[in-house]
């Protein structure tokens, strides 16, 4: 079992590293195109809007988020 946790916090961190590098790159369509299947998927959904700040939350449900692309 803690081979399968270390080998899913591996993962979790190059999640994080191809984002930051996508961030930098202003690569927006990979990550669209990766968070659109998150978005599809009901519990993926959830989990997404749940990490939004109140702040993001509220602009997204107002339809005043940022369009970055």
């Amino acid at each position: 079992m803690e081979i399968k946790n270390a080998k899913l916090n591996l993962l979790k961190h190059a999640i994080i590293n191809q984002l930051e590098a996508d961030f930098d790159d202003q690569d927006f369509d990979s990550m669209s195109e990766m968070l659109s299947l998150l978005i599809n998927n009901k519990e993926s959904k959830k989990i997404l809007i749940e990490y939004l700040s109140g702040s993001a939350k509220k602009n997204w449900l107002e339809g005043k988020t940022n369009v970055r692309y």
